[in-house]
């Protein structure tokens, strides 16, 4: 399973929306059973232990971490941008369905979003789904995926209003001091302990005012420890 790969349309990579980590990792475990390259059904299962397995989650707490995961799903909203329009989908087109006797989810993608998961042949971002199995912040994840969208460079420069955006926190931490120790530096610590990225972010100004960041990361491909 190390070699298993998530694909996501770069829109969907920088939409806006806020998904708790393990919510997230649900979606990423459903993305990596199909081939995003083709047409793929409408409807996925995904069992508690092919959430262990993709993702390491203890075994002990599977059923309640899938179970959690799925009821957040149908409230969750993506908002995208694309082709000049901005757009609210959602992920799921109806209440995810939990099948407790058997230990496993279905769930239904909706309509619009299965435009941004298949048949992806151009722009799209793909990493490989272990590298973000041991991480456990939700605000982690998606830096992790805001980064492998610039893989080839190693760096990305973004504007501090389309981070916070993409991480759907645009309300919270006016401050960039807050900012900076609620989000940015507890999300690079975590990677540089447990993804395969060494990271590092600069941030820029105009003026006297911080307007963005810039992130430079490479591979780093020593054992990482979930401590």
């Amino acid at each position: 399973m190390s070699n298993i790969s998530v694909c996501k349309s770069n829109n969907l990579i920088d939409a806006s929306y806020k998904l708790s980590a393990q919510a997230q990792k649900l979606v990423l475990s459903c993305l990596a059973k199909l081939d995003s390259r083709a047409s793929i059904p409408k409807e996925i299962t995904i069992t508690a232990n092919e959430f262990i397995e993709l993702m390491g989650i203890e075994p002990k707490n599977a059923h309640r971490d899938l179970y959690r995961a799925a009821d957040s799903l149908f409230d969750a909203v993506i908002t995208i941008r694309d082709e000049g329009k901005t757009t609210k989908i959602r992920w799921v087109q109806e209440s995810v369905q939990k099948h407790e006797g058997e230990g496993s989810i279905t769930l239904v993608w909706s309509d619009k979003v299965v435009k941004y998961i298949s048949q992806l042949q151009t722009r799209f971002t793909s990493y490989i789904l272990t590298n973000i199995a041991l991480l456990k912040s939700s605000h982690s994840i998606r830096v992790y995926e805001l980064l492998m969208k610039f893989k080839a460079t190693g760096d990305r420069t973004i504007y501090l209003e389309d981070f916070k955006s993409s991480l759907g926190i645009e309300d919270k931490y006016p401050q960039f001091k807050d900012l900076n120790k609620r989000v940015i530096k507890p999300s690079l610590d975590e990677l540089n302990i447990r993804s395969d990225l060494t990271v590092s972010v600069l941030p820029f100004k105009k003026g006297r005012k911080i307007i963005g960041l810039r992130f430079n990361f490479k591979p780093n491909n020593q054992l990482k420890m979930d401590i």
